[in-house]
């Protein structure tokens, strides 16, 4: 039986609906659709449901301080009704935005679900998913693995200025084998849009940092690279063959 008493305590959270998110996998690359559904529980009085809402949460360092960044913001439901200890599922879908950046422990991606319920503590539910690079990406940390760097460590670094995300992600690789004496680090930093994958490659040696840049187009990228250290006209060999060229030039 529904009381004055039962909705006061339901806008304080307390006896109201709750919300539950149930993913079709844990795991994803950026443009990948993701589909699921939402559960609503209806709670000891029933309530006034504006919207479902779900944000794409990532983390960046500033400061050396950890800093939530909402990346998008779904919306996934019209008004409706939500009767006492009534059950509806509804279902979603989304692309994944390319510009997710990888997740890892330090830096973990969650999807936060939250039901807009007017004059009442929003009733929330947080997973935790992996976010793999997209496969050209992918496969361009592959070869640089393979080619004698080992990756040892990823991060979010906010970034002053920037137009689009606050923050850029930072894959750095130490030498391994045969680079030895020939470099001290190997930054890599990528950026993927609806037409292409741009990389910007930092290498530090003793107190010099070479720079240079490459791309591909999403719907061809295994002959469109090109990099700045060569004809723009014609397709590059590969990122590593570039590399290894500027080390030993």
């Amino acid at each position: 039986m529904e009381t004055i008493f039962n909705k006061a305590l339901a806008s304080l959270g307390v006896g109201g609906a709750r919300v539950d998110t149930r993913l079709e996998s844990p795991q994803y690359q950026p443009g990948d659709i993701v589909r699921g559904e939402v559960v609503v529980r209806g709670g000891e009085v029933g309530q006034k449901v504006d919207d479902i809402y779900m944000y794409l949460l990532i983390h960046y360092l500033k400061n050396d301080k950890s800093v939530p960044h909402v990346l998008e913001e779904f919306h996934l439901s019209e008004t409706f009704e939500i009767d006492a200890k009534e059950y509806k599922i509804i279902p979603f879908q989304f692309r994944m935005p390319l510009q997710t950046p990888m997740s890892c422990g330090r830096f973990p991606i969650y999807l936060k679900t939250g039901l807009d319920i007017k004059m009442a503590k929003d009733p929330t539910d947080l997973d935790r998913i992996e976010v793999f690079p997209h496969p050209t990406v992918e496969r361009v940390l592959g070869e640089i693995e393979s080619s004698g760097f080992i990756m040892y460590r990823l991060f979010n670094e906010f970034l002053p200025g920037s137009k689009s995300l606050p923050f850029i992600q930072i894959f750095q690789f130490r030498p391994a084998e045969q680079y030895h004496g020939y470099l001290d680090e190997l930054n890599l930093f990528f950026d993927v849009d609806e037409g292409e994958v741009r990389m910007e490659v930092e290498i530090s040696r003793g107190t010099r940092t070479l720079n240079t840049s490459f791309s591909w187009l999403l719907d061809d990228p295994d002959g469109t690279l090109t990099s700045d250290h060569g004809d723009p006209n014609q397709p590059a060999s590969s990122p590593v063959e570039t590399i290894q060229s500027l080390l030993t030039s």
